[in-house]
């Protein structure tokens, strides 16, 4: 098994355990009511029973990527959206991301994206600032350039050089991790799209979800198409490189971009995964 995969094996072990162990003990302690207003000296006696788990609930907490820290945000609406390619991991802000989550559709997704841009490149700066890895340097201030170009408008520069950021670090974990690489130990964005780590549904632990909440946008954003098919409306890796124009080539594709990139990066700096990365 590859650094990464232990890493992220004993992760998911950690944080599912201490989940378990939290709603075994809750579930002891908490016995349904027979009625339902419970008396007030129930309700002390409960605030008294949960005070043993407040500070594992926020060791699990503390584990989250810095942006949902604190925020209480609603996981499970989360996963849907990180799996319609919609990045939220390290970025953007949570103010963005409740927004995010009562936009009905791509189309109003995307105009939240356009409107909260100014805070969306705030945060991908701060979050750049944040990443120490050497490793990472090089990539770091490829980002930093997209944020710039974003805030001069210059939009279609800024998607197609995160991009590029962007695969360039999913390629750096393949290479470090070979069970992403095919059987002859080649890349390919089809094995990349099996192997990342996934959930595969809203009852997903909070150890999968963590283990999973940077990659989840992956399968969206590597889907393939060929013509005759209609180019992408959403970020597409494949229609950013190949099908450059007026309907890949948006602002938001271009800041959506840039976030996947930024979050990936912090990602690989936070948890000090392996990468192979040919710069």
């Amino acid at each position: 098994m590859s650094n990464i995969s232990v890493f992220e094996s004993r992760l998911a072990e950690m944080v599912n355990a201490a989940t378990d162990s939290i709603r075994q003990q809750v579930a002891a302690a908490v016995a349904p009511a027979p009625k339902v207003q419970i008396p007030m000296p129930a309700l002390e006696g409960l605030a008294k029973a949960l005070v043993p788990f407040q500070s594992a609930l926020e060791r699990l907490d503390a584990m989250m990527p810095g942006n949902w820290k604190g925020e209480h945000l609603d996981y499970a609406d989360m996963v849907r959206l990180m799996q319609e390619g919609v990045p939220l991991a390290w970025v953007p802000p949570a103010s963005v991301i409740r927004q995010l989550l009562t936009a009905g559709d791509a189309s109003s997704r995307s105009k939240v994206i356009d409107d909260c841009r100014p805070e969306i490149l705030v945060s991908c700066r701060e979050t750049l600032v944040a990443a120490s890895d050497p490793r990472l340097f090089a990539q770091r201030a490829l980002l930093e350039e997209c944020v710039q170009m974003a805030e001069r408008g210059m939009f279609s520069g800024t998607q197609a050089l995160a991009a590029n950021v962007w695969d360039t670090l999913v390629r750096g974990l393949a290479f470090a991790n070979r069970d992403w690489l095919t059987s002859k130990g080649w890349w390919s964005y089809t094995k990349i799209k099996k192997s990342v780590p996934t959930v595969d549904d809203d009852d997903a632990t909070i150890g999968e979800l963590r283990t999973a909440a940077v990659f989840l946008p992956f399968a969206k954003t590597l889907d393939a198409f060929q013509h005759p098919q209609p180019v992408p409306e959403g970020f597409n890796r494949h229609a950013t490189a190949h099908a450059a124009g007026v309907v890949q080539y948006t602002a938001a594709n271009a800041v959506t971009a840039l976030m996947l990139a930024v979050s990936v990066l912090r990602e690989v700096d936070d948890r000090g995964y392996h990468v192979q990365i040919h710069a």
